[in-house]
């Protein structure tokens, strides 16, 4: 914070234009960096083809729109990604408690919690409260580096996932892995179902006829680079009735087929790529839907790395100056280099550089889990549009026709006092969604 801002601030709150740029923060939720719109929003009516302007930017601060930026990620925007996290805690607990659209009989069908790993690409330091990182005489490596650590890393050492050796580290592997998890996901559903089949004594087109496994899935990006996925699994009765199966069987079918399934390599034939060796399923039980539900959601607003060098895509001509450590740096240029092959070309790898090669969404879902991230959006839009409309003293005509006309003007507030003021607003706007969720209970969006 520095004197000008303060200044500009100071000078906008004095300013006849401070109510309706406080209404512009507000309907932008003061995000950080909004998108600027000239233009405006006119009325037909669809009987007497009578036109009006409903709202023109010419009367607003500046002639301008604010609009927010809507990044889930917190390093480019933290209350645009705070909504993004508030939508996907909704979407994952729907899921599981019902509401927003979904049957509230969810609570009652077999659920589990799942979490997969990447396999090992050569050795990394790791967190290890119980014991140091890599104990034992465990020699050196070919390449002189001592593959031993006595140390009792925590988490917020900076050491953790990186190499013990980077020359061992196979870091093509690392990055095929990410480019291909979505693949392998697939194929683990597919292969989930019919372990399911197999256990429940029926043949795959009798359960698939009979039953879906319903799921939402997040991924994670690990210290050294890799992706994890976390999923919620649940069975559902494709005619809506009661569902006579149970989630330890479900539990089972998850274990079967995550270590057995495999994709293939499109870098190296004859080593498939497979989950790691740890895996956790978890029943879930009524207790532990809402710590479910927020441990997913947290993901949300993350880049592949914390400090935002990631959170866009890049050129090749960027990564030295992205400031990244050393074990991540080598990862981003792995991909752009694999990038450049004829092979690797559907894998647009140098796209997706700045997420390591993962070239997925954080989350996915079935269609019948859940609600939508678009649903939620749109519901939350016709509430605001009703409320303005309300204080205006208008009401929506159903014989009324909206034509927008928009003009991109920029990105960003105006003055540094602009973005104070939006600063502020966002806090203020955070503090009382924490204190409403402590009111309304622990499914509180």
């Amino acid at each position: 914070m520095n004197d000008l801002a303060i200044s500009e601030a100071v000078e906008r709150i004095a300013s006849p234009s401070w109510p309706a740029f406080e209404a512009q923060l507000s309907s932008s939720g003061g995000c950080a960096r909004p998108v600027r719109l000239v233009g405006k929003v006119d009325v037909v009516d669809s009987s007497s083809g009578e036109l009006r302007t409903r709202f023109s930017t010419e009367g607003e601060p500046d002639g301008v729109l604010l609009k927010a930026c809507g990044s889930r990620r917190t390093t480019r925007c933290r209350p645009c990604s705070q909504l993004y996290k508030g939508d996907a805690r909704v979407l994952v607990a729907a899921g599981m408690a019902g509401g927003r659209g979904t049957d509230e009989s969810v609570t009652d069908r077999p659920t589990v919690f799942v979490t997969l790993t990447a396999p090992s690409f050569g050795a990394v330091h790791r967190q290890a409260d119980n014991g140091p990182c890599h104990p034992g005489p465990q020699g050196r490596c070919r390449h002189g580096r001592q593959l031993a650590c006595w140390e009792r890393h925590t988490g917020a050492d900076d050491v953790v996932g990186k190499p013990l050796c980077p020359e061992c580290y196979d870091y093509e592997a690392a990055v095929i892995w990410n480019a291909r998890v979505t693949e392998l996901w697939r194929r683990t559903m597919i292969a989930t179902a019919r372990a399911m089949a197999r256990q429940s004594a029926m043949t795959v087109r009798t359960f698939a006829a009979s039953y879906r496994i319903s799921f939402v899935k997040v991924v994670e990006y690990q210290r050294r680079g890799s992706i994890h996925v976390h999923a919620v699994l649940r069975i559902d009765a494709r005619d809506g009735g009661e569902v006579d199966l149970d989630a330890a069987r479900l539990a089972d079918a998850v274990h079967l087929a995550a270590g057995r399934v495999q994709a293939p390599s499109p870098l190296r034939d004859g080593q498939p790529i497979r989950w790691g060796s740890q895996l956790d399923v978890g029943v879930v039980s009524g207790a532990e839907r809402r710590r479910v539900a927020n441990y997913l959601a947290k993901y949300s607003t993350k880049s592949a790395d914390d400090a935002g060098a990631l959170d866009h895509r890049i050129t090749e001509a960027d990564i030295p100056g992205l400031g990244l450590p050393d074990h991540l740096e080598a990862l981003v240029r792995t991909a752009w280099r694999l990038g450049g092959s004829d092979a690797l070309a559907h894998l647009r790898l140098r796209a997706w550089a700045h997420c390591l090669g993962f070239r997925g969404h954080w989350m996915t879902k079935s269609r019948a889990y859940s609600t939508t991230f678009g649903l939620l959006r749109s519901a939350r839009h016709e509430f605001r549009k009703a409320e303005a409309l309300r204080i205006a003293g208008e009401e929506i005509a159903v014989d009324e026709i909206e034509v927008g006309s928009w003009r991109f003007a920029g990105v960003g507030h105006a003055t540094e006092g602009d973005a104070l003021l939006a600063r502020w607003h966002a806090e203020l706007r955070a503090r009382h969604r924490q204190l409403a969720r402590k009111e309304e209970g622990p499914w509180a969006a």
